[in-house]
């Protein structure tokens, strides 16, 4: 191993323990070492130093530079005096010298990097080594030679020297010794900042747990209340399916049944024409038959009022003008018992509904008004103007500007039970024979298809009040000429009418009908055959069809077909049930025609001169 003398310091006298102190803190700054190492160095030298002298003798202190890796500091401390006899004893703590030199060695041993020791009768050597700050060797000749000088020119004898150094070793200690207490305060500022934090968090635990608590102690009601909302739901839904049901049900058999009663009404009719005089007891007759086929037409078309399935033609009008023009029919159809009070809203807001089923709607409300007040009573009919808010809607109710009809009785009222199923169809809580039980659910189906709602409110011994709510028009009301009270015109010369319908005995009734009042008439039984005579050369004025037909085409297209080949060719449907084949959103489309089964004599007439009156030759 390389080693390079630095300097050797002669051991006399404590003077030269101190010298050599000096020595090793110069050296250990000129060689880059932390002020620390440089204490750490000094001390160990002198501790070792003063052991030494205490034995007499002389010695010394020998300063050299290990070159080769790892580069580092070695002091060698000989003395000459006894030696050691149990060195092993010393270097294991086990023993102390009176002299101290136990002390010496432990504090010099953890100072260091290494210590090595060896002791003999004429002497001891003391070996410590201090690895230097770097690993490269950073000891240039030139500084060898300027670290001799400095430490030859220096006084090995003055006092003072070690003083300074003590002094400097002090103020260096008090300097950590600050700067460790100043650490302290930082870490006990956020020991107490923690501490807050954890008071803070308990007590949002704390909150937690009574939040928890309280939801604990309300779960029981929170259940209970998620049970009924969710059989309220499900019996939401039944009811829409059973509505549903009752609906595709009633249109099913609508369209036949309308068909068989337009061959009964017909055929009735057609013998009350033919009757002649002195036959009242067959009058008769036919007249009860033709009541009971009526009544059984209003049946069906209130089912398909309540089903939603009926086609509307909606117009502008005015509810109050409405109102005042039944009161006459009210008044008779309720009876003397019955007063009637109207309280009508001023500059009340036009609504856009089918006038006649409002009429029915109205009607039918009163006719059950009255039912409920068996002794007599006053019904009042009430309209006003409001507005339904964001936070009224519901899942039936859209936010909006509504007009509303009430027709409030002083009744009996109803139970929560009988509220409940007021609006199932066939429900009733009159006598046998004295209802249908649909009354109000034609009413109800009438005001959704109009896009409305209705609302029923009543208890036990204080009357009922059903009001309608029908959505306000934002357009002009348009006043309608009366309608002619004389007798329709018949066929003009040459007029010719094409009747497509599959039901053979309607389709004879109607061809029968519109024969009586002087037209032409060309019969088919499906689209196809229809569309034959579409495509020839016949003079055509109007289109008699129905819209459901058997086979692969249906009213609709056979009109439209019709239209393509002969512009401006009239279009009049019939129909039981129209299903969506002429309707957008359940009402008639714009410049469609419509005569619902069953039909008269005179509704044939009529509506016919209606759709052909003042039309041109329209042949192929």
């Amino acid at each position: 191993m390389s080693v390079l003398p630095i300097l050797s310091v002669a051991l006399i006298q404590e003077a030269d323990v101190i010298a050599a102190r000096q020595r090793a803190r110069q050296i250990a700054q000129l060689l880059g070492f932390e002020a620390q190492d440089q204490t750490r160095i000094a001390t160990a030298v002198s501790e070792i130093a003063r052991n030494a002298g205490m034995y007499g003798g002389g010695g010394r202190v020998e300063f050299a530079l290990q070159k080769l890796a790892p580069a580092a500091l070695r002091i060698v401390i000989r003395d000459k005096g006894p030696g050691i006899a149990d060195l092993a004893a010393i270097l294991e703590g086990r023993f102390k010298s009176a002299t101290g030199m136990g002390v010496g060695i432990s504090g010099a041993r953890r100072l260091m990097d290494r210590f090595d020791m060896e002791s003999a009768t004429g002497g001891t050597t003391v070996t410590l080594t201090k690895l230097l700050p770097t690993a490269a060797w950073p000891v240039s000749p030139a500084l060898l030679r300027g670290i001799g000088d400095t430490l030859a020119a220096t006084g090995a004898n003055d006092p003072l020297l070690e003083v300074r150094t003590q002094n400097q070793e002090l103020l260096e200690s008090l300097a950590a010794l600050k700067a460790k207490q100043e650490e302290s305060e930082r870490l006990n500022a956020e020991l107490e900042t923690t501490n807050r934090g954890v008071v803070a968090l308990y007590a949002e635990l704390d909150e937690k747990a009574a939040q928890l608590s309280a939801l604990n102690t309300s779960l029981e009601d929170r259940v209970a209340a998620a049970v009924t909302e969710c059989q309220l739901a499900n019996d939401a839904l039944r009811q829409s399916q059973k509505m549903e049901a009752v609906g595709q049900l009633t249109g099913g058999v609508a369209h036949d049944f309308n068909n068989l009663l337009q061959i009964v009404v017909g055929n009735l009719e057609m013998v009350a024409r033919r009757l002649g005089p002195g036959e009242d007891r067959v009058r008769r007759g036919v007249e009860n038959a033709m009541s009971g086929a009526q009544r059984a037409a209003t049946l069906t078309q209130r089912l398909l009022a309540f089903s939603r399935r009926q086609p509307l033609a909606p117009k502008p009008l005015d509810p109050n003008s409405l109102v005042d023009g039944m009161s006459d029919l009210m008044q008779r159809t309720l009876g003397e018992t019955i007063t009637i009070h109207t309280k009508l809203a001023h500059d009340l807001w036009i609504v856009e509904a089918d006038a006649n089923q409002l009429e029915n709607a109205l009607l039918n409300l009163a006719v059950n008004g009255r039912d409920a007040m068996a002794d007599g009573g006053t019904l009042t009919i009430t309209t006003a103007n409001g507005v339904v808010g964001e936070s009224d809607a519901d899942e039936e109710t859209f936010p909006g500007q509504y007009v509303s009809l009430a027709v409030c009785d002083s009744g009996t009222g109803m139970s929560e039970d009988t509220m409940a199923r007021v609006f199932e169809p066939f429900f009733t809580t009159k006598e046998v024979g004295k209802g249908t039980g649909l009354g109000l659910s034609m009413v109800y189906g009438f005001v959704k298809q109009s896009g409305g709602h209705l609302r029923i409110d009543s208890s036990l011994g204080r009357g009922t009040t059903v009001t309608l709510y029908l959505p306000r028009f934002r357009g002009q009301l348009v006043r309608e000429a009366g309608a002619s009270k004389t007798p329709a015109e018949k066929a003009r010369a040459g007029e010719t009418i094409l009747v497509v319908e599959d039901d053979l005995d309607v389709r004879a009734y109607s061809c029968e009908v519109l024969r009586e009042l002087g037209y032409r008439v060309l019969e088919a039984g499906d689209g196809m055959s229809a569309v034959e005579y579409l495509d020839s050369t016949h003079r055509i004025d109007l289109l008699f069809t129905d819209v459901v037909l058997a086979g692969m085409m249906n009213g609709r297209e056979v009109s439209d077909h019709a239209r393509a080949k002969r512009p401006g060719l009239p279009v009049l449907f019939t129909s039981g049930y129209a299903r969506d084949a002429i309707t957008a959103n359940q009402r008639l489309e714009a410049g469609v025609e419509l005569l619902a089964k069953p039909f008269s004599y005179a509704d044939v007439a009529t509506k016919v001169r209606a759709c052909l009156g003042g039309a041109p030759d329209h042949s192929a």
